[in-house]
């Protein structure tokens, strides 16, 4: 065998296993965790909480289809609340009539009944028209927040969530949890991790927008994150002293149609509160 054919055969190699590599990571799989969150005041208590980040889809048919049966499988794990975390839409400039795919993405989520829901915007939904995403999802019931408060009522008891602005387009404004919190469970979600670093923002935090990277590189990590968060803040679960943030890497893609590195992923997470007594 001569040295091209051995050069031709392992770049044929190298390409074939980056393909397989991208397939594989574009087909979006469950992610399980579990984590301990530690609170004086409330009794201990066991949530799954399912997220949906990032499914920036686009007006084809088939895109729509796939997020039905995404909704569909997540529906399946019996979650106890489903909490959707921002940019369900491609980049708005690329999309012909907004408005239908508001309502066709919307009608989409909403299949999520009659298990409980928890929503916040992303950039895209900030860059195309924010007030009309919020006013639609609260039309259609879907419990959207923008920084505030909600008590939801669950199969595991009532939960209070928290949403918070996404801090990528600046919308981000820190509210407390209102006294009527102090003895439940508590999370906040948000679109922008970043939000968790800021000083006030404490306990249990959700979020998405990073896609983990979507291409990273092995030995160098992802390509570029466009979030604030210092790095140990892009993806997956980071614990310090006061803050437990959890960053999805979510279901879709934006900029470029792939992912390397980075796994689609929905997951399930299963919390244990605790109040160490």
């Amino acid at each position: 065998m001569t040295k091209k054919s051995i050069f031709l055969i392992s770049i044929g190699l190298i390409c074939s296993y980056f393909l397989v590599s991208i397939y594989l990571s574009m087909q979006t799989t469950r992610n399980d965790i579990s984590i301990v969150i530690a609170d004086p005041k409330v009794n201990p208590v066991a949530l799954k909480v399912a997220v949906i980040g990032d499914p920036h889809l686009s007006e084809h048919a088939d895109s729509l289809s796939q997020f039905r049966a995404l909704i569909s499988s997540v529906k399946n794990a019996n979650p106890d609340l489903i909490v959707f975390v921002g940019d369900y839409i491609k980049n708005p400039r690329d999309i012909v009539d907004i408005a239908t795919h508001r309502k066709n993405i919307i009608n989409t989520i909403k299949l999520v009944d009659p298990i409980p829901n928890a929503i916040v915007l992303g950039n895209y939904e900030s860059w195309s028209n924010p007030k009309e995403w919020y006013a639609s999802f609260s039309r259609a019931g879907l419990n959207v927040m923008e920084n505030e408060t909600d008590l939801i009522e669950t199969s595991s008891g009532v939960v209070c969530i928290r949403g918070f602005g996404d801090d990528y387009t600046g919308q981000y404004r820190y509210i407390n949890f209102p006294q009527t919190c102090n003895d439940l469970p508590k999370l906040s979600i948000t679109h922008d991790p970043a939000v968790a670093f800021y000083e006030d923002v404490k306990g249990l935090v959700i979020a998405g927008h990073t896609h983990c990277g979507q291409v990273s590189i092995p030995f160098i990590g992802p390509l570029w994150v466009p979030s604030n968060a210092p790095s140990e803040g892009h993806c997956g679960l980071h614990i310090d002293s006061e803050t437990t943030l959890f960053v999805t890497s979510g279901v879709g893609t934006s900029i470029l149609p792939l992912r390397y590195g980075a796994q689609s992923e929905w997951d399930l997470m299963s919390i244990y509160y605790k109040n160490n007594e």
